[in-house]
């Protein structure tokens, strides 16, 4: 009988391990949690009401408690709006092929082996630029260009 109960208690350790090691292997990929949008503070939901009357499919993420993202499409346009205490800052999505020639030159002639994989046109404070995400295999950086396609840095 003791080893029958010893048994069990290995049993169901080892029953919890694997549990607990399935869950965090199938986690999401998304460094940010799906909220729903009575979780998200009252002022941003307010202001992205006021501000995007036209969205349509509005996904709330939330980063830390004071940082959310508002995913959602337009007519023409798939649009990212980012929230925090002291802005806001809204992104574009681009299609690859209405990229300027001059970003696309620019990183092949100064990024060997990284292709481009996003591309936005960010507004952050009335501050129109394109931030470019460009990978090689498990390296990713994050580049911006002004609007005519000139190289201005590497975001941290």
């Amino acid at each position: 009988m003791i080893k029958t109960h010893t048994t069990m208690k290995k049993y169901a350790l080892l029953v919890m391990s694997a549990i607990v090691l399935f869950g965090c292997s199938s986690s999401n990929k998304s460094a940010y949690k799906s909220v729903d949008q009575r979780d998200v503070p009252e002022r941003y939901v307010k202001d992205f009401t006021k501000n995007h009357q036209e969205a349509k499919d509005v996904r709330w993420q939330m980063a830390d408690t004071t940082t959310y993202f508002a995913n959602f499409k337009t007519e023409d346009n798939t649009c990212i709006v980012k929230f925090t205490r002291t802005g806001t800052e809204t992104m574009y999505v681009i299609p690859k092929e209405y990229v300027p020639t001059d970003i696309t030159s620019y990183v092949k002639e100064n990024y060997e082996g990284f292709s481009v994989k996003n591309v936005y046109i960010t507004d952050i404070k009335n501050q129109k630029s394109y931030m470019v995400e460009i990978a090689k295999k498990s390296e990713t950086k994050r580049l911006q260009f002004d609007l005519r396609g000139n190289f201005n840095k590497v975001i941290d």
